[in-house]
């Protein structure tokens, strides 16, 4: 398949650091580009497009974990574009997750995450390569109609920095937080994820298990939510064009 793609050129924006390399792309399927690219330009690929409406991004990604380990890196993903996000905002209104996918501020949708493996890893088999991919909804430019869709915001309407910053932000928490899982075990960077959970963490105490997040409330009981790949499944946020307004 082909598409149009390019190296990022000299004085643009986004800084990124080692090992990440820039690709634009005018397709707005990042996860798609970046899973056509991933057997070839291998991790650290990152693969940005940015049109009327969509800020869409997309990381390759190389894992020495097992599929059912691996996965894990999904919420990694999750929280480095939360806490990117949150560090280009106006700070009086907070962003946060909705298991496992979904990305909202101030209780508003504003995109959400995807992800994709190598075709054909076993549960137990090492990736080739996974693809953690973002779509935030970058304006809304197009609706003629105030109020339409009170579902959603984008970060054109509250006020966020520019999108190169954001995607610059992206890239220095991913790697922080591969770091801290390295050595420092997952749950240094689940418990950051689940500091994002919506709604906000009242009597209850939220944990990462597995694949799953399992709240337990105070009388013992217990809820134990779809598992990362079931729940990605559903994927109500989004449609074939990109976040929904």
């Amino acid at each position: 398949m082909t598409h149009q793609i390019a190296d990022d050129l000299a004085g643009s924006r986004v800084h990124l650091p080692p090992p990440f390399s820039l690709h634009r792309t005018t397709r707005r399927d990042v996860l798609a580009v970046a899973a056509e690219l991933a057997p070839t330009h291998g991790a650290g690929t990152l693969v940005l497009h940015q049109s009327p409406g969509l800020l869409a991004f997309a990381v390759v990604l190389e894992p020495e974990q097992p599929l059912a380990e691996a996965q894990l890196a999904f919420l990694l993903g999750m929280t480095a574009l939360g806490d990117a996000l949150a560090a280009h905002c106006p700070p009086e209104r907070p962003v946060r997750l909705i298991w496992p996918d979904q990305v909202t501020y101030d209780a508003a949708r504003i995109g959400g995450g995807r992800f994709a493996v190598a075709p054909g890893t076993a549960e137990d088999g090492v990736p080739d390569w996974m693809v953690f991919a973002a779509d935030l909804i970058a304006d809304r430019d197009q609706i003629d109609e105030p109020g339409k869709y009170p579902g959603s915001t984008s970060l054109h309407e509250e006020a966020f920095d520019a999108a190169e910053d954001i995607v610059s932000t992206f890239a220095s928490y991913l790697m922080l937080y591969f770091d801290r899982w390295a050595h420092d075990g997952f749950a240094a960077v689940s418990n950051r994820y689940l500091m994002r959970i919506d709604p906000p963490l009242l009597r209850g105490v939220r944990r990462i298990d597995g694949d799953r997040m399992i709240e337990i409330k105070p009388a013992g009981g217990s809820r134990s939510f779809p598992p990362i790949r079931e729940a990605l499944l559903a994927q109500t946020w989004r449609d074939d064009l990109g976040p929904k307004l």
